[in-house]
């Protein structure tokens, strides 16, 4: 699984959690005192996270999650725009029409149930260079007015291309202030299985069935495998990773399995693989599963 080029970071599915429902209504007032409104401090997170202004972002983040992760390594993880490429994201996010609403509230919680219709990257990528942000802050006068009149007229004319969903929101107190909670000490579940049917001649154990780390950080595993008759077989394992959407932001940095591997008559071997979950993980992905797929090569 070699490093994703920036369109396909930018997918729809990462798109859609990681800017959902940005306001580009928010007025100079209510931006002056965010924090003491939950709505207002939902918009203006979510539309720092649209921009990928993501400096601005973490000021609306919890005390909790920040504990978790510091502003330098969430800002570096993320991913964030400047330039001519913020510009752009700045004024798809005037197209963003949404609408929320409460439940579960208490004094100290909220969360919100935001419908939400977004500019959609994937159409949009051929309009805006594949979303490549080093062409796009290099691009000419001519051609950035080109790109901003042709997003100005689409949208006017209402045939900009949207995407629509449904997210949920979950928002705490602070000494009278809210902000937006995204849990991140709960880190990220994975489970890993083992797939035998085609291979019932080897015997396969894990290091491990699950582990729950950070995005950014790295784990190993470690297969041990054993052929149980008396003649050496060969055997190709693959890796299935669920939810396929997000299978992407696993990545491989070493693997001494992805090639086929073969094992002697009665003998027991052992291979490790060392795997990134990549820092820019949507947010609220809280699970991935790995599958190794075993298969006898003939």
């Amino acid at each position: 699984m070699a490093a994703a080029p920036l369109k396909h970071i930018w997918s729809v599915a990462v798109f859609l959690v990681a800017l959902l429902l940005s306001s580009a209504t928010l007025s100079a007032a209510e931006l002056k005192q965010p924090s003491r409104d939950p709505e207002i401090v939902l918009k203006a997170y979510l539309r720092a996270t649209y921009a990928r202004d993501f400096a601005d972002a973490y000021r609306y983040i919890s005390t909790a999650d920040r504990k978790i992760r510091d502003l330098d390594r969430y800002v570096q993880q993320r991913g964030s725009f400047n330039g001519f490429a913020l510009e752009i994201s700045r004024k798809l996010s005037e197209a963003i029409a949404f609408e929320l609403a409460r439940r579960d509230e208490n004094p100290y919680r909220i969360q919100f149930v935001a419908k939400y219709q977004v500019p959609d990257p994937k159409k949009l990528a051929s309009w805006l260079l594949n979303w490549d942000a080093y062409r796009l802050n290099s691009s000419s006068a001519a051609e950035r007015k080109q790109i901003l009149d042709r997003i100005e007229k689409s949208t006017q004319s209402a045939s900009l291309p949207m995407s629509a969903g449904e997210e949920t929101f979950e928002l705490v107190r602070e000494n009278g202030e809210w902000r937006v909670f995204l849990n991140w000490a709960a880190g990220v579940k994975i489970p890993f299985r083992l797939d035998l049917s085609k291979s019932a001649d080897l015997d396969v154990s894990l290091s491990k069935t699950e582990i729950v780390i950070q995005p950014g950080d790295l784990f190993e595993i470690v297969l041990r495998i054993k052929n149980r008759t008396d003649q050496p077989l060969a055997a190709r394992i693959g890796h299935l990773v669920e939810p396929t959407h997000v299978a992407d932001f696993l990545d491989f940095v070493q693997c001494g399995f992805l090639l086929p591997v073969t094992i002697a008559p009665g003998k027991e071997e052992q291979f490790s693989g060392t795997y990134l979950l990549r820092g820019s993980l949507p947010e609220g992905v809280r699970q991935l599963s790995l599958t190794y797929d075993f298969r006898l090569l003939k």
